[in-house]
């Protein structure tokens, strides 16, 4: 099936940059009116069935409109900016996004952390929307692929695009590992579960990989048992969050969390430890 491709796409820059001018969508000045103008011109504005994105080194610096962190206003972009694309391209299926590497270009760690945390959490605002990380790529990158590694993100995100562009179903989980909680094991609290949405496997080094309240060396064993993976704490502990892998700190050739498809699990920042429970649901 012959397919088109255009690539809208500009080096460094922010997702405040990709904005749609309101007062003049064709704008060939704006990064946004010079792809909206190629494709008026191609006719093809009507044929656009989905959008791939991946963006967001530039947001995790204070940069931007509002000279606050890029990830505090990530997400409001974006969605304005998805309105913009659904105004001017009103067939698109489904958006197609990645997280991006953590540290990407040598920014600051907790930035970088809680802009990929931003990025994670998108898609609860959509109903047509597909994330995918990138921390498992191989070979990996200080801020961009070679070109081994965009062969392999290609290779991610495909069937994907088979499932919800061409009505493909997978015979297996084609997805991330994403948390879907987290919660103290007892009273005592020196043990946490973390949940996750399908079976998960980890080294045992994988404990370096997490952060309590942005502490290190907190956790000192973790075994995956099908969704969840338990976290043996160094003593009780107080802590009310709890992250996973820090831009800056880790390097490819670290342990990490994996789907039994393949898939690294997204990472994600300051989720949310909930205390111990006795009776579950």
């Amino acid at each position: 099936m012959p397919i088109f491709i255009i690539n809208g796409a500009k080096g460094g820059t922010r997702v405040d940059q990709h904005q749609r001018n309101e007062s003049n969508p064709t704008d060939v000045n704006t990064i946004y009116g010079r792809l909206l103008w190629r494709l008026q011109q191609a006719r093809l504005t009507h044929g656009i069935s989905a959008v791939l994105w991946h963006q967001g080194e530039n947001d995790q610096g204070a940069a931007g409109p509002s000279g606050t962190f890029g990830w505090v206003n990530y997400q409001a972009y974006f969605t304005r900016l998805a309105a913009s694309w659904k105004q001017d391209y009103p067939n698109i299926k489904h958006y197609y996004i990645f997280q991006i590497w953590p540290g990407a270009c040598g920014t600051m760690p907790v930035a970088n952390d809680r802009l990929r945390n931003a990025q994670r959490i998108l898609p609860i605002q959509f109903s047509n929307m597909s994330i995918m990380s990138t921390l498992g790529i191989r070979p990996g990158s200080g801020c961009h692929y070679e070109s081994e590694g965009y062969r392999v993100m290609a290779h991610l995100i495909l069937p994907l695009v088979n499932q919800y562009n061409y009505g493909i179903e997978p015979k297996t989980s084609i997805t991330p590992p994403d948390i879907k909680a987290a919660y103290y094991t007892s009273d005592k609290q020196d043990e946490i579960i973390l949940e996750f949405d399908q079976t998960v496997t980890c080294d045992t080094d994988v404990v370096n990989r997490f952060y309590l309240e942005g502490q290190a060396e907190k956790v000192i064993s973790a075994k995956d048992f099908g969704h969840i993976i338990i976290l043996k704490l160094a003593g009780p502990s107080a802590a009310t969050e709890i992250t996973y892998v820090k831009g800056g700190l880790w390097r490819e050739d670290q342990a990490i969390i994996w789907g039994t498809n393949g898939i690294a699990a997204l990472t994600f920042c300051d989720v949310p430890i909930s205390p111990y429970i006795k009776i579950r649901p």
